[in-house]
């Protein structure tokens, strides 16, 4: 199983890194289903059972975040998955309903935290209309879903919410007048691209980062000597030119 663990992670490494080529959503429903089969369905649980051992993961720090939100419910929409932009930590993409002087955003100077299996998989990554959706879930999620592993696959409840949580926020390239079914918010960043991304992509692209850096009994199996930022992929993927526009679900739009 160690022999298919590594051969997983390198084929993962080319599509999160590599320079110059762009990471498809069918990329990510790649990373999805790789990542879903051992983190989720136990597979490297049980590589590490006979070491007694855990395994452990580098994410960006979001308790702080967590927190901030439980006690003041500033944020509708938030992705906490820690994304890179230029080397920087950028803590979350959220949509509030409050004026930007009345959120505080002290909590994005958390710092970069290690994680055991168990709370990795546990971490709150997404919130949408009050509701956290875990590491754990959004891998079944993409996997399942947007992947097609399930056919049977649940599309009511807790999935039903994450499906609504995954469209709120819409990352592509084609003009539309209003989002896509289902968002209130579609972010324009190039006029050429045809692909259209959900706030899912984007925590399993961060999710895949610290999977393929993991450690065991201390010792880092992959060492990535560049580690290319998720809006710096994003950007690969959509085909970015300068300027964005962002049309939100009233129709107004805005550049940036």
């Amino acid at each position: 199983m160690v022999r298919l663990l590594l051969a997983d992670i390198q084929e993962i490494v080319p599509l999160l890194f590599k320079q110059r080529q762009p990471l498809s959503e069918g990329s990510i429903r790649l990373l999805s289903s790789l990542m879903r089969r051992w983190l989720v369905d136990g597979d490297l649980k049980k590589l590490l059972a006979p070491l007694r051992t855990d395994a452990t993961f580098v994410v960006q720090g979001n308790a702080a975040a967590v927190e901030y939100q439980a006690r003041t419910g500033a944020y509708r929409y938030l992705l906490t998955g820690g994304i890179m932009l230029d080397g920087r930590p950028i803590r979350f993409i959220g949509d509030s309903p409050l004026e930007p002087h009345e959120v505080d955003r002290s909590f994005m100077t958390e710092a970069r935290a290690t994680l055991p299996l168990k709370r990795f998989l546990s971490q709150p990554r997404l919130l949408c209309d009050g509701q956290w959706f875990t590491t754990a879930d959004i891998l079944r999620f993409v996997a399942n879903k947007l992947g097609g592993n399930h056919v049977d696959f649940d599309r009511t409840g807790q999935w039903a919410s994450l499906d609504k949580a995954n469209r709120y926020m819409a990352f592509g390239g084609p003009a539309l007048a209003e989002p896509p079914d289902g968002s209130e918010i579609y972010l324009r960043v190039a006029p050429s691209s045809e692909e259209v991304l959900g706030g899912t992509h984007l925590e399993t692209v961060a999710a895949a980062a610290s999977f393929v850096q993991l450690s065991i009994d201390g010792v880092q199996l992959c060492t990535v000597k560049s580690e290319r930022s998720l809006v710096a992929r994003l950007r690969d993927l959509l085909k970015k030119r300068p300027g964005a526009t962002m049309v939100e679900r009233s129709g107004s739009a805005s550049e940036e």
